[in-house]
């Protein structure tokens, strides 16, 4: 590496390198060569570790992730935490308090669907390495639940994806089961056997069952998720995120507060884009101020509306919606998206 590749991996200030690398070198862990590096024309010092400070960095490394930390409650060492949120050595140990908590930072997500979701994103990181089991995070239709999840579920290795959409029996689940993870459930195809089967998912090497489109479902799904709350302990390594409407019923609720509080289960919940994040989910820098705050109020900062709204989509934004004609059309004239001559008629 060079020195600003040094400097840039440990987040130590690049004047402070070489002071560092000659100490290295004197130790024989570290060798400097010239060399050609790609994007430069001449030719620049190197770094590189010896077979000494190779060993030494995996004794270092070895000692940071045997570290014991504090994560929300649950006793863990750093290389646990760290492989599960995808962090490197460096940022998980500077994320470690004096009194041995480990509260890591996730970087604000860059996709646009994903704006102001950096909360949401370091919910589900913290609640798979801690003690609860399943996660549900609530948001009403176009909140982006959906992509929140799919963000996160790319550091996880193996992820089961079930979407409950036309799942309305154990029957139907039982489909949604075999095709998202290839575990058949048993005959006969009650609620029961269902749960266990999602449980068998785990023993199988899935890390993460994702349910997604949970809101007013019919009771054998409810039994179902009720069955795996109570039965999930004895599948320590399971880990199930449930994607539910903000609107669920209460007779839909397959958990109660004794759950949170024995932390089983742990819940979140998205709002909608605040005033700048509609800017920028609009991109149009130029829109009016009132124009702005319109689309705000009507949409309530919905990321899929303004999505709508940006492209200039009346028809995907009416069927998804409850706007009436006239409001859509008045969304996509402050939008930007339809001449200023006729906005409402």
């Amino acid at each position: 590496m060079t020195q600003a590749g040094i400097a840039e991996g440990t987040g130590i200030l690049r004047s402070h390198i070489p002071r560092a690398l000659q100490a290295l070198s004197a130790e024989g862990l570290v060798v400097a060569e010239e060399t050609h590096v790609r994007g430069r024309s001449r030719k620049t010092h190197v770094y590189r570790l010896t077979e000494a400070g190779v060993r030494r960095a995996r004794e270092l490394l070895d000692s940071v992730d045997a570290t014991p930390v504090l994560i929300d409650g649950r006793s863990a060492t750093i290389g646990e935490v760290r492989r599960s949120l995808a962090l490197t050595p460096i940022a998980a140990l500077s994320a470690v308090d004096v009194e041995g908590h480990i509260r890591p930072t996730v970087p604000a997500p860059s996709e646009p669907t994903l704006l102001q979701r950096g909360d949401g994103l370091s919910f589900l990181r913290r609640w798979i390495a801690g003690p609860a089991y399943v996660a549900v995070v609530y948001g009403s239709r176009g909140m982006g639940k959906t992509s929140l999840a799919r963000a996160f579920a790319r550091v996880v290795p193996k992820v089961a994806w079930i979407d409950l959409e036309g799942c309305d029996d154990a029957a139907a689940l039982a489909l949604a089961v075999a095709r998202a993870s290839g575990v058949r459930v048993a005959e006969p195809c009650g609620s029961a056997e269902v749960a266990a089967a999602i449980l068998a998912v785990f023993a199988r090497g899935w890390k993460l069952i994702v349910i997604d489109g949970y809101g007013d479902v019919p009771e054998e799904i409810v039994e179902v998720l009720t069955r795996i709350v109570r039965d999930i302990r004895d599948n320590d390594p399971a880990k199930i995120l449930v994607l539910a409407q903000e609107s669920t019923p209460a007779y839909c609720r397959f958990y109660d507060r004794s759950d949170l509080k024995k932390a089983l289960v742990a819940e979140n919940h998205l709002r909608g884009l605040d005033l700048e994040g509609c800017r920028s989910m609009l991109a149009n820098p130029d829109i009016d101020e009132e124009a702005l705050r319109r689309i705000y109020l009507l949409t309530k900062g919905c990321p899929l509306y303004l999505r709508y709204i940006r492209e200039g989509d009346a028809e995907s934004l009416r069927a998804h919606s409850r706007f009436t004609n006239a409001e859509v059309r008045l969304l996509l004239y402050s939008g930007g998206a339809v001449g200023a001559a006729a906005p409402l008629s």
